[in-house]
Formats: structure tokens, sequence, C-alpha cells
């Protein structure tokens, strides 16, 4: 799939389809609402599938894609003359949580109040900090591949992680949830 030489075209249709899924993830990261995240990834697809200036090798595709992805997102904010926030996947979390039968009332009851929180405290983080914890947990990306992805150093990624998480377990700590 990758090209040898400047001649040889490569198939961009499908390798933004091998990033797609952590691409919708910065987006929802950035962005509450799901069908602006559609229309986002929509035009960042666009604009890798035109742009003439493409990367001429494949480890620097993730990172190139990730510029334009936060390029997207910031024109979004700039149209709608809104900033939202993220995590409207809460209500699927809340659906399946119901849908277990053998998870008993009282369990059931902590566990929503609990994801209810931490949807809440993750609300109230800087959008950097909250993308790289919903990468890092909800796609169970390693600290090599986040480096990667977003095209900085994994010293980088540690801190910015330490950071996130200090920052999340402040805001759980003020609602009485964190020690």
């Amino acid at each position: 799939m990758a090209p040898s030489d400047s001649t040889e075209i490569w198939d961009w249709g499908s390798l933004f389809d091998q990033h797609q899924r952590w691409l919708l993830t910065i987006v929802r990261a950035r962005l509450a609402d799901p069908h602006a995240a559609a229309d986002v990834l929509q035009e960042v697809a666009l604009a890798a599938i035109s742009q003439p200036n493409r990367p001429e090798s494949q480890d620097k595709i993730a990172p190139w894609l990730y510029r334009i992805t936060l390029r997207k997102i910031v024109n979004h904010h700039r149209a709608s003359g809104r900033r939202r926030k993220l995590l409207h996947s809460a209500c699927e979390l809340d659906a399946s949580a119901r849908a277990e039968d053998s998870t008993s009332p009282c369990s059931w009851v902590l566990m929503t109040e609990t994801q209810a929180s931490v949807r809440k405290g993750l609300e109230k983080l800087h959008p950097q900090d909250r993308q790289l914890l919903l990468l890092k947990y909800t796609e169970g990306w390693g600290y090599e591949q986040l480096a990667s992805h977003l095209g900085v150093s994994v010293k980088t990624i540690e801190y910015r992680l330490l950071k996130a998480r200090r920052a999340l377990r402040s805001v759980l700590a003020d609602r009485g949830l964190c020690d």
C-alpha cells in the first residue's frame, strides 16, 4: 500500500478508513453534538483526499490527519459561534448498564451516579486533556500509540496524561468522589 516512488498512488479512502475511528474520537472529544461530529469528520475526509501536499511516508499520515482534524474542529467552532462539550455517549452507557439483568438495583444506581459524575468531571477538563483520557481509556491506546498519532513524544504524552488525571481527580474531589 505504501508507494515506493512518487508515481505510485495510495488509496486515500482506505487509509482514511484505517484512521477514522480514532479521528472520530478526537472530534467527539471536542464537539458535544454527534451530528456536528459526523459533519466535521466528513470535512476531514474531504480535506485529506483533496489536499495536494500529502505526506510521503506512512508514519506521517496519522499526525497529518490529526492536524487537519484540529483545523476542521476550529473551523466548526468559528462557524457555529459557540463551543460545545462532549460526552453524548453517556446515554449509550446508561442504556447498556440498564440492559444488564445481573446487576442489582443498588449497584446500577451507584454505577449510574458514578458515570454521571465522571462525565461531568470530564466536561470540566480542557478539551486536550479530555481527548487524551478518552483515547487512553475508551480506545485502550498506549503511550506510544498516542504519541505516534498525535505527533508528539512519549514523554509529552506521559506528562499530559499525568496532568489530565490530576485535573480529573481534582474535579472529582470537589464533588466528593475522590480522595
